[in-house]
């Protein structure tokens, strides 16, 4: 590893010395980057898993608008508990089972996604009761420790009578694996899951509010700066980071995407660093949005 890019997460720094063809195209794939609210919701996430089972298992819903990073946090808890085979029973183990939800609230399509999810062959023209007898007897035998169903708000394009039984299958499905559940969707999430009062009343809500500008949102780019991989040290002066927030709504993803053109624009223009101060930074903003800032 070297130590040229000390501006640089450890992790980036090797990755600075490489090809600007090389470094475009892992600026351009997804990457983890921490933050509090997110760290937050890890541990959240972490005390479900390890919570005892019991008759009444509590649950999760983490709301926030479309792009703030709820799917990136679901998916890096996921990485963080892998896939493994118990050799003491000769059983794989999938301690996070994570489905996408459906469009509408169809109990066997939902079925089906699950055992999908874990790489079940489905049975031909099986009924719903079919289904969810293998759906109950596989997930009983993988021992999950919790069940993560995202974009759940795709739930209201059914009629109330509809999400009601979906929301009752839920219910059961917690009830009878005593695992937590974790909903994952916008806002319009917890207008979904009040269809059920029983069910509704065991999730505790975490919210993903847009970034405003402050502390936090500061730090933020700051990590951003030190996992992009240029080899300068990147300005970006206070008035600028006001002008982000305005640009991007303060939605995660809109930073995110913003700045790693930012970066690009760095790279294949050899400045090899995000200067974002004065009319400079203006300049760079309008060049990136394609409108005024």
């Amino acid at each position: 590893m070297t130590t040229e890019f000390g501006h640089l997460f450890a992790a980036s720094q090797s990755l600075a010395a490489r090809s600007a063809q090389e470094r475009i195209r892992r600026i351009r794939a997804d990457r983890w980057i921490s933050y509090p609210r997110a760290e937050q919701a890890l541990a959240k996430l972490e005390t479900l898993i390890a919570f005892p089972q019991r008759a009444r298992m509590p649950n999760l819903l983490i709301a926030g608008e479309s792009g703030m990073g709820k799917t990136m946090i679901v998916e890096k808890f996921a990485r963080d508990h892998p896939v493994w085979f118990d050799e003491a029973t000769g059983t794989t183990r999938m301690p996070v089972i994570t489905v996408q939800m459906i469009s509408g609230p169809h109990e066997a399509r939902f079925y089906r996604r699950v055992l999908a999810a874990i790489g079940a062959p489905e049975p031909p023209r099986a009924t719903l009761g079919v289904l969810e007898s293998l759906v109950l007897r596989l997930l009983s035998r993988i021992r999950p420790g919790m069940l993560v169903i995202d974009e759940i708000h795709s739930l209201q394009v059914g009629s109330i009578r509809e999400q009601a039984r979906f929301l009752n299958m839920l219910r059961f499905l917690g009830n009878e694996l005593r695992i937590p559940l974790v909903c994952v969707g916008t806002q319009k999430a917890r207008n979904a899951l009040r269809t059920d009062d029983q069910l509704v009343r065991r999730f505790e809500a975490f919210a993903l509010p847009a970034w405003r500008n402050g502390m936090e949102f500061e730090g933020l780019i700051g990590s951003l700066q030190r996992s992009l991989p240029l080899r300068r040290e990147s300005e970006i002066d206070p008035a600028m980071l006001k002008r982000i927030i305005t640009a991007t709504c303060g939605i995660t993803a809109g930073i995110f995407s913003l700045m790693g053109q930012l970066a690009i624009d760095a790279i294949e223009s050899g400045e090899e660093r995000i200067v974002l101060t004065g009319a400079t930074g203006t300049d760079a903003l309008k060049s990136v949005l394609g409108e005024t800032v």
